[in-house]
């Protein structure tokens, strides 16, 4: 609230009465400054707590910050406000609309910093989309305020564009926030339990193309800092193109499509390789769901097929530069050897082979 205070303060009178001038104002001046401050604390203190541990949190902080700073705007505002003998006025407006309207900013921001907590991949653009939206609103409800102002402005426009303005602003906002608090209470359960969630299905020739869309969605960000971007377009030509794929299939491949209720987030391919060892061909999941446990869930449902099945080792080969090595470990897989496989082109796949007793 501090630094916001001292910045629109010594920015606020600099500028002119245009509408221009007053849309930068509200934007620019006020909104970004305000909520910029909020995002600050939300981003470099509440984001960074262990408790801070799944994605409702970013809306709980968030309205808490916002809260916190819509508090001291009050107690200022009425101060000053009570000078003029408008004191009660003043606090009876914000009651019913500055400080709800805190809270619907805060939830549009939270809302994206709290997906941010748990998309890696996608950090920077949703910690930038939730300063955006909160700006946006706040920026929208300022400056249909601020036009009452105006002396450019009749009476009546003013009082039109706030009601049209302002008011519907807020009212949007409002609404946005109750479908976000909706939709981010079922992904914070799926992230407390998230393989109550899932479910593998068999795959046939007719998920050729899904398996195909999702190797395309996941290898760039697996094998990127591995492999060179030629390496890695040759592999999925020569492993992924339909005719190979379903050779597979026919060869007695069994493929599985991993889904999170209806959308599906990875697969994974297993073969018969003797009576009592089955081979993991292919694990891969969506970057926006790892760390969720759908590796493990994955691993898991396919040992206990592999039991009823009378097998007792779950072989796989991983990449000795692939960072999933480690997590093939905690699973009790043990590496028992190593493999340099020429697949043409100039190309190697230089692997580690792991074991695991099942």
């Amino acid at each position: 609230m501090i630094p916001a205070a001292f910045i629109e303060k010594a920015l606020m009178n600099t500028l002119s009465n245009s509408i221009g001038a007053t849309a930068i104002m509200a934007f620019l001046i006020v909104a970004l400054t305000e909520e910029l401050g909020k995002f600050v604390v939300l981003r470099f203190y509440a984001f960074r707590r262990k408790s801070f541990d799944e994605p409702l949190d970013g809306i709980v902080y968030a309205v808490m910050v916002g809260m916190g700073f819509a508090t001291l705007e009050n107690l200022l505002y009425v101060y000053q406000s009570a000078q003029l003998g408008q004191g009660y006025q003043v606090a009876f407006l914000r009651m019913f609309l500055a400080v709800p309207a805190h809270a619907t900013f805060a939830v549009l921001m939270g809302y994206h910093v709290g997906r941010a907590k748990f998309d890696l991949a996608r950090r920077a653009p949703l910690l930038l989309l939730g300063l955006f939206w909160a700006v946006l609103f706040h920026g929208a409800y300022d400056f249909f305020l601020f036009l009452q102002g105006n002396p450019n402005i009749s009476d009546s426009v003013s009082d039109g564009l706030l009601v049209g303005g302002a008011i519907i602003s807020f009212i949007i906002a409002i609404r946005l926030s109750f479908k976000l608090l909706k939709k981010h209470r079922r992904l914070s359960q799926r992230t407390y339990k998230p393989t109550e969630t899932m479910s593998l299905h068999k795959a046939t020739p007719k998920d050729i193309a899904l398996i195909r869309d999702l190797t395309s969605r996941i290898w760039p960000a697996t094998y990127a800092s591995i492999l060179s971007k030629p390496q890695i377009d040759y592999m999925l030509d020569l492993m992924y193109n339909e005719k190979t794929l379903l050779e597979q299939m026919k060869n007695g491949d069994e493929f599985v499509i991993v889904y999170d209720e209806k959308e599906p987030t990875g697969f994974a391919a297993i073969s018969r390789v003797t009576p009592q060892l089955f081979k993991l061909q292919k694990l891969y999941v969506l970057p926006s769901q790892q760390g969720r446990g759908t590796g493990r869930f994955i691993i898991g449902e396919l040992i206990r097929a592999m039991k009823t099945a009378h097998a007792t080792t779950l072989q796989l080969n991983v990449n000795r530069q692939n960072k999933a090595k480690d997590f093939y470990e905690k699973l009790g897989f043990v590496i028992t050897g190593e493999e340099d496989i020429d697949i043409g082109n100039g190309y190697f796949m230089n692997d580690y082979v792991m074991e695991k007793a099942i």
